[in-house]
């Protein structure tokens, strides 16, 4: 009994020490008083220890004492006190963080990981299957300058250039197979002709990024004059005023427009301007996006790639590459076109060609179309060609071109259809009904009619005043 009694006093005795002291001082007594140890040597916990391990040891303790003294109910004036010490000391160490991520020794010119200022610069790696031309070398700077285009040489020039930290690019550009994030909205719209399309809007942080790419360095650049879409100042009128009154028109549709656009065209499209494979690489990986299916396993949410990446349609940088891209094709079929005695324009994926001649082989000019299409990485999707000849109704862009440039019937009768059901059932109705705001329908309705036809569109507002 005596022994047990005394052993649970020396375990007292040493857990009571080991409290006061903390582990690390309470280990290295007993090493010095069982002499394992002198007093001369280095504390082997201490070993190595940096400067903020030191801070960070002492911020700890500090917190231990200042929960002792609560549990101890001392006095408000010790607790500020030691309170005041604790706060310097937390300053002290942010203060030692800085320093040792700036300091000169932790700079990496070249390797995976560039950090003059301790941020990721030059990733070797951001997925998969887009990181193979990320590199962060070459490139034409002074092409770029003479193009008045944003030089840019790294991930860090170009995080900066957004105004964001290499992390969140890092985190917008990083491809993963399956990831529970999405930086996009993706729905579904009908289309006119049957069938949906897959709309993939971005969301904030996203759709900063592409604004700035689009407006620093898409918009500078000249796009091809036969480009009557995605253009300021053009309209569907003024690309279906070119072929108005024509014995002939052909219209062709490219299968797909947008997703032929693939990312390594436009990878390859970032860097003939000028900039370094890793900078288009980068550039290509905020304009382009992967189809996603949502999965569920084990009962997380998921969505996992399930194509090629791409322009996305809902991206305001994708027109925009479109018509930079397709310039080529573009003088390549205008060039065919005026061989022909064709005029040739292209509304997105719309290609027209008309001319005045009675006499025409309609059939081989779309055959050599077609040829120079597949040379450029486009498809013409066949089903969709069209040879329009008076007195049968010639459509282009949705606009008839017999005569002048008019609106057709159908899309009169159903413009006023939808007016009549607004007034018959109330605009709220309405609004519930299609889960848009029937007024701003019914505005762009109106704004459609007198692009085309001011005249009809007067009548019908003169009809309609609460449009």
């Amino acid at each position: 009994m005596t022994g047990t009694h005394s052993g649970d006093s020396a375990s007292s005795d040493w857990r009571n020490r080991a409290e006061d002291v903390g582990r690390r001082h309470f280990g290295r007594e007993e090493r010095l008083r069982l002499g394992f140890a002198t007093s001369g040597d280095e504390d082997p916990g201490e070993r190595g220890e940096s400067d903020v391990d030191r801070y960070t040891r002492a911020l700890d303790e500090l917190s231990g004492i200042r929960r002792d003294l609560n549990n101890r109910g001392a006095n408000a004036a010790e607790i500020r006190g030691l309170e005041s010490i604790i706060g310097n000391v937390r300053a002290a160490r942010g203060a030692l963080l800085k320093a040792d991520r700036d300091r000169p020794d932790k700079a990496v010119d070249s390797g995976p990981y560039a950090r003059p200022t301790g941020r990721l610069a030059k990733p070797t790696f951001l997925g998969h299957r887009v990181s193979r031309y990320l590199k962060f070398e070459g490139g034409d700077s002074a092409g770029l300058s003479e193009k008045n285009l944003p030089v840019l040489e790294s991930f860090l020039d170009i995080a900066e250039a957004l105004e964001i930290t290499t992390s969140v690019l890092q985190w917008l550009t990083y491809e993963r197979g399956a990831d529970t994030a999405d930086h996009y909205t993706r729905f579904a719209i009908p289309k006119r002709a049957g069938g949906r399309r897959l709309i993939s809007t971005p969301k904030p942080a996203m759709r900063a990024a592409q604004q700035w790419i689009r407006t620093n360095v898409l918009v500078p650049l000249p796009v091809s004059s036969h480009a009557a879409a995605f253009r300021p100042g053009k309209s569907i009128v003024d690309n279906a005023r070119l072929h108005s009154g024509k014995a002939c028109v052909i219209r062709l549709d490219l299968k797909d427009f947008f997703g032929t656009v693939t990312f390594n065209r436009v990878r390859g499209f970032f860097e003939s301007l000028g900039y370094n494979p890793g900078v288009a690489t980068v550039f290509a990986l905020l304009c382009t996006d992967a189809p996603r299916a949502r999965v569920t396993l084990d009962g997380v949410k998921s969505l996992v790639i399930v194509g090629e990446r791409s322009l996305p349609q809902g991206a305001c940088t994708s027109p925009d590459l479109a018509n930079l891209i397709t310039v080529r094709l573009d003088a390549r079929v205008a060039g065919l076109a005026r061989k022909f005695g064709y005029t040739y324009s292209r509304y997105a994926d719309d290609l027209v060609l008309s001319t005045d001649a009675e006499e025409v082989f309609a059939v081989g000019v779309i055959s050599a179309v077609g040829r120079v299409c597949a040379e450029e990485g486009f498809r013409v999707n066949h089903h969709k060609t069209r040879i329009m000849r008076p007195p049968n109704r010639q459509l282009v862009t949705g606009l008839i071109v017999n005569d002048g440039v008019r609106l057709t019937r159908s899309d009169l009768r159903r413009v006023r259809a939808f007016f009549h059901r607004c007034e018959m059932h109330g605009l709220e109705a309405v609004s519930a009904e299609i889960g848009k705001d029937a007024q701003a329908v019914a505005h762009g309705h109106f704004a459609y009619i007198y692009m085309v036809s001011p005249g009809i569109a007067l009548r019908l507002l003169e009809k309609h005043p609460w449009i």
